[in-house]
């Protein structure tokens, strides 16, 4: 290899080893929540009602409270987290595996945190609301099917 070719080895290997870095992985990993939340449903373009479950489609555990809604007339799930952790995410799951999100929570700035995630369709399918703490742990609402 001349010294030419050696000279764009070595600056491709710095802007590899730069692009790998902490900076770098967190973006990438926002860019693949973005791409997840990509199979979210757009809105109706009519008027819809928004109706929040009970228990156990929604649910508290501790300091967390998950709330899963429905737009009555179009079948579209949505569902909110509100909790005292930081880096909580929350997703709608749906039987067939289709998921919408994860959203990360940000803090409201009185020592809470919240996210939404909005929507996800369930005409012939069971969906649910999941949020994933940091420690990698899962708490799911019951499926809802309709």
């Amino acid at each position: 290899m001349n010294r030419w070719g050696s000279a764009a080895v070595t600056a491709l290997a710095s802007v590899v080893a730069l692009s790998v870095g902490p900076a770098a992985h967190a973006e990438m990993t926002e860019d693949r929540e973005f791409a997840a939340a990509s199979k979210c449903a757009s809105g109706p373009w009519y008027p819809d009602y928004l109706y929040t479950f009970g228990s156990p489609y929604s649910f508290t555990f501790g300091s967390t409270k998950v709330k899963h809604s429905q737009l009555r007339i179009s079948d579209k799930n949505a569902a909110t987290v509100t909790t005292k952790w930081k880096g909580m995410k929350i997703y709608l799951e749906r039987t067939d595996g289709r998921i919408c999100g994860p959203k990360t929570v940000v803090s409201q700035g009185d020592g809470t945190y919240f996210a939404g995630v909005q929507y996800l369709s369930n005409p012939g399918h069971g969906v649910r609301a999941c949020v994933k703490y940091r420690t990698g742990d899962v708490k799911c609402g019951k499926w809802k099917k309709e």
